[in-house]
């Protein structure tokens, strides 16, 4: 119509077939698949679409890919066959995240279990029961009672149906007592829990509901929102939202985004003396407790 072609020249065109090369996306030859694919979710909640648009971005992320390596070998080796996994690490005192596998092949399965699974996280969810308990006034040495007991027709129940009778709040975290668990969060009630987990990241994406299990982690969430949670009670109660970008540079080589100089910084979510008390327990768990498998000959273990 503006006479730049011949309508000759546009049959000829809109008659021959076309010859497209579509691009693999650069991620899918990254060696670390899971860690990098996530990243370019990231992208869009730190740059405008002008910027994306521009392109020549050069990303520097928090990946160490030795650990990374090791740590695809740690799922390989040790995760049944025909089963999946997921493994996380993130630095407490950033945010950064260190090691990102969300499964044993990114080729033939592209879903993150590390970002996108939620899954329920069991016993791990105590902590923010039991650190509810402790901005509430309890401390690690008051008694409870760890006996068959029920709430509105909800009967928890311990593993293997153990129970020790009269038992410290310490001894009752190391053994992960349902009961007590159960018992703590009827008494300070469902908003103290919810607001503790909220407060280190989680049960943000699927909110938590008033019901009796959730002291006991019968809800879902992702294994990269349950580790940025743990990392703030590591850092003694300063919380980072996990993070996989340190540094963006533009096709200038100008730096236009970096984590150290936005509102990155970590909040403070709980009290070092609750956080201590935590890791304390923690610590307990793992030397003393149901966690003795985590335990390492060289270096103290704290973990649920």
């Amino acid at each position: 119509r503006e006479g730049f072609i011949s309508k000759s020249e546009f049959l000829t065109a809109k008659d021959s077939p076309l010859y497209i090369n579509p691009s693999t996306p650069k991620y899918f030859n990254s060696s670390a698949p899971f860690f990098s694919s996530w990243v370019y979710t990231q992208i869009p909640k730190i740059l405008s679409q002008e910027q994306i648009e521009l392109g020549g971005l050069t990303i520097l992320t928090s990946l160490n890919l030795n650990w990374q390596s090791k740590a695809k070998e740690i799922i390989n080796e040790y995760s049944p066959a025909g089963t999946e996994a997921a493994l996380v690490s993130i630095e407490p005192m950033s945010g950064l995240v260190r090691v990102l596998v969300g499964g044993k092949n990114f080729k033939s399965n592209q879903f993150n279990r590390a970002t996108q699974a939620f899954r329920s996280p069991g016993s791990t969810f105590k902590i923010f029961t039991f650190a509810a308990a402790l901005k509430h006034g309890f401390t690690p040495q008051d008694i409870f009672l760890d006996a068959p007991r029920c709430w509105y027709g909800y009967c928890p129940q311990n593993f293997g149906k153990k129970y020790l009778g009269e038992i410290s709040l310490v001894d009752a975290f190391k053994t992960s007592s349902n009961t007590v668990a159960v018992q703590l969060l009827d008494i300070i009630g469902f908003d103290k829990v919810i607001a503790t987990a909220n407060s280190l990241g989680v049960g943000e994406e699927r909110k938590l509901g008033h019901y009796y299990p959730l002291a006991i982690g019968a809800y879902e969430e992702t294994v990269l929102n349950m580790t940025a949670a743990y990392a703030g009670i590591t850092n003694r109660g300063i919380y980072f939202k996990p993070s996989p970008i340190i540094e963006i540079r533009d096709h200038n080589n100008k730096v236009i985004w970096s984590k150290d100089s936005t509102s990155s910084a970590g909040k403070r979510v709980m009290k070092k003396n609750i956080a201590d008390q935590l890791n304390w327990m923690l610590q307990k768990t793992v030397t003393e407790g149901t966690g003795s498998a985590a335990s390492l000959p060289n270096r103290s273990v704290a973990g649920k």
